[in-house]
């Protein structure tokens, strides 16, 4: 299991920039966030729609980059025991409106991966980044690659890295 936490770009100035939606509580990004010269450019883990949905039937508010008439591309790593997440995005005013909210979507993805990867042999891998906006107004990258069990660690992690610093 790796667990490894960097500096991130300011999302919502990014968001600004490019012409999204400036999240608000949790986003998916896209995987080229940081890069894309233009919003035309960006492109989605093929996961995030399954992501959405899963947030959705558990009343996961979830902030949208894409305008409602817009889609955004998707990419895709065919990986029979892999899987890998869009980059999912937490506002500082969301987590400090219920605390709860990270583990809460983490577990129902954990839940999703469990049944997902339910008779592949093997070694089963998830690969997922969260990025957290502080205090502070600063933005943490936690990357995370291992095994579905290791995702219920993200929450403790992110705390400990500070995310009211």
């Amino acid at each position: 299991m790796e667990i490894q936490e960097s500096e991130y770009i300011d999302v919502k100035e990014r968001a600004e920039f490019l012409g999204c939606n400036i999240p608000t509580n949790l986003a998916l990004l896209p995987r080229n966030f940081q890069e894309a010269e233009s919003k035309k450019d960006l492109l989605h883990e093929s996961s995030a729609p399954t992501v959405r949905i899963l947030f959705r039937k558990n009343n996961i508010a979830e902030t949208p980059l894409e305008l409602e008439s817009e889609k955004f591309p998707q990419i895709s790593e065919k990986g029979f025991v892999e899987w890998v997440g869009p980059i999912i995005f937490v506002s500082f005013a969301a987590l400090n409106q219920d605390p709860n909210m990270l583990s809460l979507a983490l577990g129902v993805i954990s839940n999703y991966l469990t049944d997902f990867f339910k008779g592949i042999p093997g070694d089963r891998k998830v690969r997922l980044d969260v990025v957290v906006e502080t205090k502070k107004k600063a933005y943490k990258k936690i990357h995370y690659e291992g095994p579905v069990s290791g995702l219920e660690k993200l929450p403790k992690v992110i705390e400990k890295s500070g995310f009211d610093d």
